[in-house]
């Protein structure tokens, strides 16, 4: 089969349960900035407690849960990013907000990672990375896009990244953890990171592990945590990426059944509107504003496609189809450059002349071939219907969360708790760094890394591995959540 969904970017809105999911699922950049000195080249300030929070304009004293020690260079600092109605640009990266059940996804893992770690001060803290979660949906106002909200996770979590590494050096590794659209910034994070040369501030050296929830950009088949993973991918891409160095330390945790993460292999057009409505607004109060969007997205997309048709020479005799083009280049999340010009009318006339004569054998075969590639690559779009994921896709997106405690299920949520301890209790064993030259070292705010004892594992050893069945009924969802079914069932 032909590569047709690459692993650029966003999602979109379906009708009825799958589009509730990839709200969840799929989902410019805020303006972050303190005043610098040349003695303060990040900009915090005399008091680092106070600055960073006022860097996110969340305001200076708040209550930090007594676990979390983001603050004073852990050892693991879990940098998360969560999911849809979950975040906003102002949101206080250490505010633990109310468990509801349409709010802090993530706080189901970093909460329960500092309890479990209670007894060990320093091993681990956590910070929530503010960006607006609304993906363009607002009844009065214009909010960000979900294209503009997920640049705007991307620039804030390297920020953090960055001034953490300033302050604590190697003194603190990070985990990475991302849920639903949360997965997609992490995703994209990772194969930039797993990319760097060893001269950049943040290396993979300096990331424990990445834990990539519901993740809409998952490669088919892969593991969720060492056990077998669904044999789905990404709504949004389920191709094969290159983390590079980073490669080892990703981490999938997916439901089967979970669309965002499980859904069929070949749905070739969907990704593609998903990308068009993560261009748009969504503003009921201004409706109009729906179809200037739209019009706008696709006249970037057709100016897009057709530059590239037309610039690259080899395009009539490679296997990139059309619709691999357009899936590439309707991703503005990251790549913000104008709009390309069309062609001249002589550029036009050229290739006509050529289409016409001595390339028409070519020009045939490509027409051809991209009929019978189309077809191919939609071939999975019935299986939405003929399969549970209209009835189940948006309830597996939710359940990864312990929110049923004591009913004898290994959650998702635990099994990531147990990994990130083993992380940090990894971390605080390693031996101190060893000191660099003398002239190129730099100042360090922080001493050697702490020895700590191995936490008694206790409630947290890991039960034995057992594969989960992909379940196709309702009764079959409970008991995977260990919620008995209707009496007599």
């Amino acid at each position: 089969m032909r590569v047709t969904r690459t692993w650029w970017t966003a999602a979109g809105r379906r009708t009825g349960v799958v589009a509730a999911t990839l709200l969840l699922s799929a989902g410019g950049a805020t303006a972050l900035a303190a005043p610098i000195t040349p003695s303060d080249p990040l900009g915090l300030g005399d008091d680092p407690v106070e600055s960073i929070l006022d860097v996110f304009g969340a305001g200076t004293k708040i209550d930090v849960d007594p676990n979390n020690y983001a603050l004073d260079c852990p050892d693991v600092l879990i940098v998360a990013v969560t999911g849809a109605t979950d975040s906003e640009s102002t949101r206080n990266p250490l505010d633990e907000v109310d468990r509801l059940p349409w709010s802090n996804w993530t706080g189901n893992v970093t909460v329960p990672t500092g309890e479990a770690n209670a007894d060990h001060p320093g091993r681990v803290g956590w910070v929530y990375v503010p960006y607006s979660s609304t993906y363009g949906v607002s009844p009065t106002e214009i909010v960000p896009t979900y294209q503009e909200s997920v640049r705007e996770a991307l620039a804030g979590t390297n920020r953090f990244l960055e001034e953490n590494k300033a302050k604590c050096g190697s003194s603190t590794k990070f985990v990475l953890l991302g849920y639903s659209v949360g997965a997609e910034v992490m995703e994209r994070l990772a194969v930039d990171i797993g990319s760097r040369p060893a001269t950049a501030s943040v290396t993979s050296d300096d990331i424990a592990g990445v834990a990539l929830v519901g993740d809409p950009y998952r490669p088919a088949g892969t593991p969720s945590l060492g056990q077998p993973g669904p044999s789905g991918g990404g709504f949004m891409s389920s191709e094969p990426k290159d983390y590079g160095t980073l490669t080892p330390k990703m981490k999938w945790f997916c439901r089967p059944g979970d669309i965002a993460c499980d859904a069929p292999l070949r749905l070739g057009i969907l990704p593609l509107a998903a990308n068009v409505f993560g261009q748009m607004h969504f503003t009921f109060a201004a409706p109009g504003l729906l179809l200037t969007d739209f019009a706008a997205a696709a006249s970037d997309l057709a100016a897009r496609t057709i530059a590239h048709v037309f610039t690259d020479p080899d395009f009539a005799t490679s296997d990139e189809s059309v619709l691999d083009v357009m899936l590439r280049v309707s991703d503005r999340t990251e790549d913000t450059s104008p709009t390309p010009p069309l062609p001249s009318p002589q550029e036009v006339s050229d290739a006509v002349q050529w289409a016409l004569g001595p390339g028409r054998p070519i020009v045939e075969a490509k027409l051809a071939a991209e009929a019978e590639g189309f077809a191919e690559d939609n071939a999975d779009i019935p299986q939405l219907w003929e399969k549970p994921y209209l009835e189940l896709g948006f309830v597996q997106h939710l359940y990864y969360w312990d929110n049923f405690p004591d009913n004898g299920r290994d959650w998702e949520s635990e099994r990531m708790i147990r990994w990130i301890t083993d992380l940090a209790r990894e971390q605080s064993e390693a031996p101190p760094a060893p000191a660099a030259p003398a002239e190129s070292a730099a100042p360090s705010e922080s001493g050697a890394p702490r020895v700590i004892p191995p936490v008694n594992p206790g409630y947290l050893a890991p039960p034995a591995p057992e594969q989960e069945s992909i379940p196709t009924t309702f009764d079959e969802i409970l008991k995977s959540l260990g919620i008995p079914a209707e009496p007599g069932k």
